[in-house]
C-alpha cells in the first residue's frame, strides 16, 4: 500500500542513476548479491561487536540495495523470472537472518523476534502464493523493515517487534480476506 506508492516514486527519482549503473554493467542480480554479501558483516557487528550503529548502517544499506535492484530491473527493462525468484529468496534470507541476529544479540527478546519473523514470513508467503495481494495491507515487507530500522535507531526493539507483529497479523487477515473474496465458491 504505502510501499507501492513510495516504490514508484523511488524508482522514478533514481531512474537516471539506475540507467547509469545498468549501462556500466551493473545488473540487478549483482546488486541483490551485494546485499547478501554484506549480511555476514551486519551479523558480526550486532552479535560479536554489539555495535548497534554499525549494524543499523549495514541494515539500511542492505535494504537500500534491495530497493535498488528492483529499480534497476524495472527502469532498465531487465525484469526476469529468475531475478524475481532470486530477489525474493534473498529477501527471505536477509529477513530471517536479521531477526535471528537480533534474537541472539538481545536474548531477552528471542521469543518476540521469532513471532515477528513468523508473522512476517506468513505475510510474504501469502503474497507469493497470490501476487494480486502483494501490496494489500499495512505490513508489507518495506513497512516492516522501516519499523525495524526506526526501532533499532531509537533503541526500542521491543516495541518495534510488537508493531511489526501487529502490522503483519493485520496484513495476513487483509490478504487472506482478499483471497477468500477472489476465490470463494
Amino acid at each position: 500500500m504505502i510501499a507501492e506508492k513510495f516504490g514508484k516514486r523511488f524508482r522514478k527519482f533514481i531512474a537516471p542513476f539506475t540507467v547509469f549503473l545498468y549501462k556500466h554493467g551493473i545488473k540487478p542480480n549483482f546488486i541483490t548479491t551485494l546485499g547478501l554479501v554484506l549480511l555476514p558483516v551486519a551479523i558480526y557487528s550486532i552479535i560479536f561487536l554489539h555495535n548497534r550503529w554499525l549494524f543499523l548502517a549495514l541494515f539500511i544499506t542492505i535494504s537500500f540495495l534491495d530497493a535498488l535492484d528492483g529499480a534497476i530491473a524495472k527502469n532498465c527493462g531487465h525484469v526476469t523470472k529468475f531475478g524475481g525468484f532470486y530477489d525474493s529468496f534473498v529477501d527471505r534470507v536477509v529477513e530471517g537472518t536479521i531477526y535471528l541476529s537480533l534474537a541472539i544479540a538481545y536474548e531477552e527478546l528471542y521469543i518476540l523476534c521469532f513471532i515477528a519473523l513468523l508473522s512476517s514470513y506468513l505475510t510474504s508467503y501469502i503474497a507469493s502464493w497470490e501476487r494480486s495481494v502483494k501490496y494489500t495491507g499495512i505490513g508489507s515487507r518495506a513497512e516492516r523493515m522501516v519499523v525495524l530500522i526506526i526501532a533499532i535507531a531509537l533503541n526500542q526493539l521491543f516495541y518495534g517487534l510488537i508493531i511489526i507483529t501487529i502490522l503483519s497479523i493485520i496484513t495476513i487477515f487483509e490478504r487472506s480476506w482478499q483471497i477468500y473474496k477472489k476465490f470463494r465458491l
